[in-house]
């Protein structure tokens, strides 16, 4: 077994065309037609969508799961093998071509979905789409959920491991076609609120002759599995309504169950990328315990240090803004850091496993990554499981990537998003009145952020807004809606 470095060369975001990105209320206008649509589901699916973090006119969905497109919600095979054609031949074909590679080039595929799976398999529908070699080591995983795009480098490493010098193509996305649920399940409509269109291609590779022509090399990678706990095990689940009708079922326990094998993950790999003086600082906590032990004295809390000095970006699972803010508390980690998450969240909603990887295309396309800078990746998801990696930048990386060229470059403040970061920073929820006047010249004059309540279609629908809002907020936590799957 090798134990050459495995380099990051380039990776790709999907990037969806105009028309599938979804205006919100135009949509829940036209959803009444569909004859699956009830007052109930109607007013729970909005309230769980206004309280997600996720703009109202930017992700997108297939046109067969727009009211405003289809006289009904299709989730047949057929459909959901188009958006999966879209998805993986646009993605594929742009990490190709900044890679300069052939399909031909490629050894090793992996590819995962989670609901989608079908025969032949999505591998097989690659290697047949870009007519690759036959003995392309190719594999898919099916039913991984949202970690996957984290977790699943840890068998692109020992791929390579195992096959040194070649050259691993992996893919992450979620078909949403397949995932809709049509039914009146509560439990299992939030994810219709949440999930949206994404995906992602990446090209390793532990050649040493690419470490001068990659972005990355890879530091650290490890997965937990709290899968043995049936409550984890338990927490989410793909399975018939009473009618039959199959759905994503997010029970009350994943919030913590989540949180749970979140916290091993990182607490697992903390070691490995803590500084000198945090080492210190940890031995001195460790003996203040033994001390307080002996004397009796209050003993100091168990150490966690500064994350911001063992990372200098972060790329977190943008599920939803119930599990954003939960990985900040966590984490501890201040407004700036989670910004490029929650950035992810608002312009392309949970894209599952592709979404840490949305939100790195963000960081290079608006801020950049100067070599020797490090990123910690994290993803979460059903099963329970989660993934962490950790990267180190081997030359300075600004890149503009087709699915943030909106932004122009710019990055976003705390005020263009949907939801406040702060606790005690205004959104833009807020009436216009409350904010200053150079916010709102700012929001009136942006063109890149998400739709703000003062572009809605009048003042009452402003009005409306805001009440749903409050509404949602209520709603979400009633639901446990931790977005992740």
């Amino acid at each position: 077994m090798s134990n050459l470095p495995v380099y990051l060369a380039d990776y790709s975001m999907f990037s969806p065309p105009s028309e599938l990105r979804v205006d919100f209320y135009r949509s829940q206008d036209d959803a009444w037609k569909w004859k699956c649509c009830t007052k109930d589901k109607h007013d729970f699916v909005s309230k769980i969508f206004l309280a997600s973090g996720i703009s109202v006119t930017r992700p997108a969905l297939p046109a067969c799961l727009q009211p405003t497109h289809t006289e009904e919600p299709k989730t047949d095979l057929l459909h959901a093998q188009q958006e999966a054609k879209l998805v993986y031949g646009q993605v594929i074909a742009e990490v190709l071509r900044k890679t300069g590679l052939q399909a031909t080039d490629i050894d090793i595929l992996i590819t995962n979905t989670s609901i989608y799976c079908p025969t032949p398999s999505i591998a097989s529908m690659v290697i047949n789409m870009f007519k690759m070699r036959e003995d392309v080591q190719a594999y898919h995983m099916g039913g991984m959920g949202c970690a996957m795009g984290v977790v699943g480098l840890n068998l692109v490493r020992d791929m390579l491991k195992a096959h040194p010098g070649k050259i691993c193509l992996f893919v992450s996305s979620e078909i949403v076609t397949s995932a809709f649920y049509p039914g009146q399940r509560k439990e299992a409509l939030v994810t219709n609120a949440l999930f949206r269109m994404g995906g992602s291609a990446s090209i390793l590779t532990n050649n040493p002759s690419w470490a001068r022509r990659s972005k990355y090399r890879l530091e650290h990678c490890l997965r937990v599995h709290t899968g043995a706990s049936d409550r984890a095990f338990n927490a989410l689940n793909w399975e018939p309504d009473e009618e039959g009708i199959n759905g994503m079922v997010i029970t009350k326990t994943l919030p913590s169950e989540a949180a749970n094998v979140l916290e091993k993950g990182v607490r697992k790999i903390t070691p490995s990328i803590m500084t000198w003086g945090q080492y210190a600082e940890a031995a001195v906590n460790y003996i203040q315990q033994g001390i307080a032990s002996v004397t009796g004295a209050k003993a100091p809390g168990t150490y966690q240090p500064d994350y911001t000095r063992c990372a200098d970006h972060f790329l977190l699972h943008a599920g939803g803004y119930a599990i954003l803010r939960g990985i900040q508390k966590g984490l501890r980690l201040p407004a700036d850091k989670m910004l490029p998450s929650f950035a992810s969240l608002r312009d392309f909603g949970n894209t599952s496993s592709a979404s840490t990887w949305y939100t790195w295309s963000y960081i290079e396309a608006t801020m950049g990554v100067k070599k020797g800078e490090t990123i910690l990746q994290v993803g979460v998801g059903g099963g329970m499981k989660s993934g962490v990696a950790y990267w180190r930048a081997l030359h300075d990386i600004r890149d503009i990537h087709p699915a943030w060229e909106h932004l122009n470059g710019i990055p976003l403040k705390e005020y263009d998003l949907p939801r406040p970061i702060s606790n005690d920073y205004k959104s833009i929820f807020d009436l216009p009145s409350t904010r200053t006047q150079a916010e709102q010249q700012h929001v009136l004059q942006s063109t890149s952020a998400a739709p703000r309540v003062t572009h809605a279609r009048s003042a009452e629908d402003a009005a409306e807004t805001i009440r749903l809002h409050a509404e949602a907020a209520r709603a979400e936590a009633a639901a446990g809606a931790v977005p992740a799957h």
